[in-house]
Formats: structure tokens, sequence, C-alpha cells
């Protein structure tokens, strides 16, 4: 059995219809032998073509390989009709997944279909198990060992602590983490996430600061040098220290937040079984092992084991009990008005 690319996923699916109009079962068992399964590029579509498609070809189904993002994916759903859906589950990080949700796409996971939802950490159920975050990329607070000299515990540390303040790397809005880290300014000092005044008014007592847009931009300048401490995610981190720079990571003690992968059932999809199967892989015990050691998530279900060197680094399920989480269908709509009053900060 091999995957297939998209080409020839269509090419099937036009088939199928054909013979469905000559009222063949065969197309609709074909139909939920395949699946597409929804991957980014680099690193995830080599998971995906090396690890995942394999071992859901070994529950009997034809993995079909799709490249793609969140924005294309929810596209598609919206230009499609909502009884014929082009997808049977999608994987978006919360921001899209809530919307989505929000207008009536999804229906929620039947757990009798999904076994391993049953292992999950509370923080990995979302929408009370109408959706499942399988992959969480925890975002914590980096710095370079050889420039500074106090490490940092605590947000509130980027401000009380002059040395952290002066060599700070921060993302703009225009990156989710940057997002995410205005929102937990304002629940650290203010009345919650969406108190943005008393978050502006913190970040305007940073003074002057780095940005950066792409995820990239930080690491670059913590490699050279040019900030000593920053906003950044566990994996880019630790990527670093493996290259040879003097870097750690420390996990705030108000919470990391974190870059999330969200599984949700499209409502009326092609392939429900197909889904729940797939997402069921996913959930399982090596799946979760390797996306830890492999891709420094930390686990969604519970009761993984890890190496030491990861579980001194923070990296366990019990994490998620501090992870911090966002309602994203009210922040998104604040989004705007919010990136262009951080643009209009003078630097």
């Amino acid at each position: 059995m091999h995957m297939h690319n998209r080409r020839e996923f269509l090419l099937a699916g036009a088939a199928a219809a054909t013979a469905g109009v000559l009222g063949l079962p065969r197309a609709a068992l074909a139909q939920e032998k395949t699946l597409p399964l929804l991957s980014y590029g680099g690193r995830w579509e080599t998971f995906f073509r090396e690890t995942l498609g394999p071992q859901f070809a070994a529950l009997g189904y034809e993995p079909i390989i799709e490249v793609g993002n969140g924005g294309k994916w929810a596209a598609d759903m919206r230009t499609a009709a909502r009884e014929s859906p082009p997808y049977s589950y999608i994987m978006t990080n919360e921001i899209v997944g809530s919307i989505l949700r929000a207008e009536g796409y999804f229906e929620p996971w039947n757990p009798a279909d999904v076994p391993n939802m049953a292992e999950l950490h509370p923080k990995a159920l979302v929408a009370d198990g109408a959706a499942v975050t399988a992959m969480f990329a925890p975002i914590g607070i980096a710095y370079r060992t050889d420039m500074v000299s106090t490490p940092p515990k605590s947000w509130r540390d980027l401000w009380e602590n002059k040395e952290l303040r002066d060599q700070l790397g921060l993302f703009s809005l225009q990156n989710t983490a940057g997002y995410m880290f205005l929102l937990m300014t304002a629940q650290t000092f203010g009345s919650g996430p969406f108190d943005f005044d008393t978050a502006f008014a913190k970040i305007e007592e940073l003074g002057s600061f780095l940005q950066a847009d792409m995820g990239g931009g930080l690491t670059v300048y913590l490699s050279r040098g040019e900030v000593g401490v920053a906003v950044q995610d566990m994996a880019e981190t630790m990527n670093l220290r493996r290259k040879g720079v003097p870097v750690a990571f420390a996990i705030p003690e108000e919470g990391m937040f974190a870059f999330d992968q969200t599984f949700s059932k499209v409502a009326n999809g092609p392939s429900p079984k197909a889904a729940a199967d797939f997402l069921n892989l996913m959930l399982s015990e090596p799946i979760q092992k390797i996306l830890a050691q492999d891709f420094l998530y930390l686990p969604a279900r519970k009761g993984i084991e890890l190496p030491q060197d990861l579980a001194e680094l923070g990296l366990s399920t019990a994490a998620l009990d501090n992870l911090v989480s966002f309602d994203w269908v009210e922040a998104s709509k604040h989004r705007a008005e919010v990136t262009e009053r951080w643009n209009k900060l003078a630097r």
C-alpha cells in the first residue's frame, strides 16, 4: 500500500463519484479507506510521510499527504458545499479552529470512536471534548547563559530585572507568539487577557527592544548575541543549544503558553471512521512520545515517560497543568486593532 499525492486523490475521487452514479458500493468503500492527512511543510511533511503515513497505512488505509496550512484548509472548507466538505477532519491551530467551530463546520468527536481520548490531559480536550489538541509547542523565556547572570523565573522578571529588560527580543503581533505575549502581559498585570490598556502601558515600560516577525528571527538574534533574552518556544531554544549556542530555557512561574495543533471533526465529512482512526493514532503512546522527543512538544497524553534530560527541561504532560490558554474567538475580534496599536509604538 502506498501514499498518494493530492492529484492522485482528486483523480480517484472523480472515479469514485462516477462509480457512485452507477450504483457501485465499492466507491463508498474505497472512499472510507482513503484520507487526506493534512501536514505543514518541512519537518512536518517528513514526519507525515515517513512515520504517520506508513503507520496509518498499516491500519488498512491509503493516506494522501496534503501539504498546506490552516488558512488554506479553512478556505477550502468555506468554498465547498456544507453537505460535501473536502475533508473529514481539520488540523489547525486553535485560532483558526475556534472560528470554524463557531461557524458550525465541526461536530464533536465520539470518544467511543477514539479510545485514546480517555488517556488525555484535560487541557487537550477543547470545547468540552468537541475537538482535541494533539500537539503543544510550549513557549517560555529563552536566555543566553553568557549574557544573563540572573536567570528569569517569571514573566514579571522581564520588567523587574533591568539586565533582562535591557537586552530583550520580542515577536511583533504579526506572529501569534507576539499576540499571546501581549495577552499574557494583560493577564499578568491587568484584569485579564483583554485588558489591552494595561498591557500596552507595560510594553511601553520595557523601552526599546528588538522585534522579529517570523519564527526564525529571534533565533538569529539570540545566536548572534544581539539579544540576551527572548520570548521563544522550547524547540527553537534547544535547537540553538544543540548547535553550541549557550542558551537555556526558563518556564515562567505564571505558566507557559503554546503553539497548538487541534484536530476537529468535520460535519458531514466523507470518511468519519478513517478520521477517527487517524486521530486515535495521533494520540497513541508511541506517536506522542515521538512528538515529545523529536519535536519537543508537551505530551497531550498522560503517563508518557521521557528521557531524563527532557524531563529536567520541563517536557511532560504535567506541564499542561499550568499552561495558559486564551479565548481565541474573542482574541481574534481584537487582533487587527491591537496590531495597529502595536505598530504605532515608538521604537
